[in-house]
């Protein structure tokens, strides 16, 4: 399945709109392939990353964003960093749902 469709699934079920202005919902890294598995997690850390690329999945959707504030530096020097550089370099994309799902009725 492609990553678009996926997308289109994920923001019916809770829309960006419905998110915090503070927050960072979305797509936060991606890519061009077509979705070969997903792991669904609270907080995309780099245990999660290392899960996804073990099971050959190349979806995170999870629940905080792990790109919340400005970054201006992509070093490996702290955790949020470590995990975006592998989810970077394995061609995983990450999704973050946060306050989208919580401000939905049923969220």
């Amino acid at each position: 399945m492609q990553l678009s469709s996926i997308l289109h699934h994920l923001e019916s079920l809770a829309p960006l709109a419905y998110a915090e202005d503070f927050d960072n919902v979305g797509l936060l890294t991606s890519h061009q392939n077509e979705i070969t598995g997903i792991i669904v997690a609270h907080d995309a850390l780099e245990e999660v990353i290392d899960e996804a690329i073990e099971k050959k999945c190349n979806l995170v959707v999870c629940f905080h964003p792990i790109l919340f504030s400005g970054i201006k530096k992509i070093t490996g020097k702290n955790y949020v960093e470590k995990a975006i550089i592998k989810a970077i370099k394995n061609d995983i994309a990450i999704y973050a749902i946060h306050t989208a799902l919580d401000n939905h009725q049923k969220g």
